[in-house]
């Protein structure tokens, strides 16, 4: 994956999404997000069109450290076991291949719990691909050899993640164009949360 293809991606989860799981097995990790900002062509035209769930996974190398300033203990295995627990993420607090900011992120957090693979600033300065997010009182570090964005339809290209994005964006525009009319469409909690800038 291209860093621009990660960059809008990144903004498209942080805008208004939360993280919703995460898992590992063998050799790759997984981090769930619901109410990503991707354009989801096969809902029906009369529902909304956020993006449910995506999943990013890392592969070959895989790593993730779970980090907190809570004293709950084994909070990060209660989420992964249950599927009713979000973390909203907070806004544009969430980079792909960032070192710098998993840093940042690192040191902010008093607790670091390595859930895979995780040995601190080494495997961060060896890591070929990185995902870090804070989500208020928690956050996460994951990272491996190879990225691959999944959602319900399967396997994402660099360019339908682009073009979800941008799709997103023009349902918006026309959600926010009819709202109030007759022909308004259902209502997006990712849409009302992003309000447009008018003169009015």
């Amino acid at each position: 994956m291209n860093k621009k293809t990660l960059n809008i991606l990144a903004d498209a989860i942080s805008e208004v999404g939360s993280w919703h799981w995460w898992n590992s097995k063998d050799d790759m990790v997984q981090v769930q997000f619901c109410d990503v900002m991707l354009f989801d062509e096969s809902r029906p035209e009369k529902e909304t069109h956020t993006t449910d769930v995506l999943a990013v996974r890392f592969y070959g190398h895989a790593f993730a450290v779970s980090l907190d300033n809570t004293d709950e203990k084994d909070w990060h295995e209660r989420f992964r076991d249950d599927d009713s627990i979000i973390y909203p993420v907070d806004t544009y607090d969430l980079a792909f291949d960032d070192i710098k900011e998993a840093e940042l992120l690192l040191n902010d957090f008093k607790n670091r719990i390595p859930v895979k693979d995780f040995s601190g600033l080494e495997t961060l300065s060896g890591a070929r691909h990185l995902l870090c997010a804070r989500c208020n009182e928690v956050g996460f570090i994951v990272g491996g050899n190879e990225i691959r964005i999944v959602g319900e339809k399967g396997e994402y290209t660099e360019e339908e993640i682009e073009t979800a994005a941008s799709k997103w964006w023009s349902y918006w525009k026309d959600y926010w164009k009819l709202r109030g009319t007759k022909n308004a469409y259902p209502k997006d909690y990712a849409c009302e949360i992003t309000i447009p800038v008018s003169d009015d």
